[in-house]
């Protein structure tokens, strides 16, 4: 009896260890989740969104004018199926396990009758998108419909700048509202100047993970880069008033700093130099498509395509099980 629960330990130790998001990587931001032990048993999925980072561009002028350096990296070895596929079986998931709680699902058309959503444009998941995050895929689970407010005429989709999920809580009948902005990244690139010696240089770390915030460059900056910053999040917002107005209730939760995902792409750094008098970088790797450019690439990254598919998928799984996990517990409690 005692070596049989010796082995179960080991196992579940195993198990834990496996684990990549856990509660202690998370960050807890919710407030009023005792409130949410009246609320109904009905959730509406309002925006499920998932960016798998392809791309980091960035360049950097010195204080003197003299030089400037640029960075691009890319990654290979992955499919856009790939990504469209994890984005689908996680929700698929989602749904399963509040379905299997007795939580019932509000369909698309109830919010569409909402005067909220009245003058907003409707939208369906199931084509990756390169035009909302620059370097990332954007995708949207396969079928899932969802509201924008406007597109541009490149395809980037956008919302508002004030909170409105409070009021559309409010005007959907005072249900929860689920909402994931989700993204993967696997470099980051920094750059600085010297005042002394007008020199520029540009550092590239690779490191897959799920970051606290997405951070998109692009070198398409007049004085450096352009950067574009996507908050990481998955909550839950219930009952509220007006556009702008707080919640009753919201479970939010986010990563805490960033979250490594070992085994999918081999960690590098990269440099690139420019004095007045000197350089050095790498050879070209290659072209990428972003947007509507060709762009050359200096660094090429290869991921494990198979370990790309399992541990994304199991990331994003346990960050999803956790929030829809916590919203069951103060539904219950």
């Amino acid at each position: 009896m005692k070596n049989s629960l010796l082995i179960l330990a080991f196992f579940v130790c195993m198990v834990a260890n496996g684990q990549i998001v856990t509660e202690k990587n998370i960050s807890d931001n919710s407030y009023g989740e005792k409130k949410l032990k009246s609320a109904p048993k009905k959730i509406f999925l309002n925006q499920f969104f998932v960016n798998y980072q392809m791309l980091a561009a960035s360049s950097e002028a010195s204080t003197g004018g003299k030089t400037r350096v640029e960075m691009a990296v890319g990654l290979i070895g992955v499919e856009l199926e790939d990504m469209q596929e994890i984005t689908d079986n996680a929700f698929a998931k989602v749904v399963k396990k509040l379905q299997d709680a007795g939580i019932e699902i509000v369909g698309f058309e109830e919010a569409e009758k909402t005067e909220f959503y009245s003058d907003w444009t409707k939208m369906t998941g199931g084509t990756p998108s390169q035009a909302q995050l620059m370097g990332y895929v954007s995708t949207v689970p396969s079928g899932f419909d969802y509201f924008v407010k406007k597109i541009t005429n490149k395809g980037k989709t956008k919302g508002t700048f004030l909170d409105s999920t409070p009021a559309l809580s409010k005007q959907m009948g005072d249900i929860p509202v689920f909402e994931a902005n989700i993204s993967f990244q696997f470099v980051t690139i920094e750059g600085r100047s010297s005042y002394v010696t007008d020199a520029t240089k540009m550092k590239g770390v690779v490191d897959y993970q799920l970051p606290e915030a997405a951070i998109a460059k692009s070198a398409e900056g007049i004085f450096g880069s352009k950067i574009e910053v996507s908050p990481v999040v998955a909550r839950i917002v219930w009952k509220g008033g007006m556009t702008g107005a707080g919640a009753n209730t919201i479970l939010s939760y986010s990563p805490k700093g960033s979250v490594e995902i070992p085994g999918v792409v081999e960690q590098k750094k990269f440099t690139e130099y420019v004095s007045p008098d000197r350089s050095y970088n790498t050879s070209y790797s290659g072209i990428v498509y972003t947007r509507d450019k060709e762009l050359e690439v200096s660094h090429q990254v290869k991921a494990d395509r198979e370990a790309f598919k399992t541990k994304t998928q199991q990331a994003l799984d346990e960050y999803l099980d956790l929030v829809v996990e916590k919203f069951i517990a103060s539904l219950n409690n």
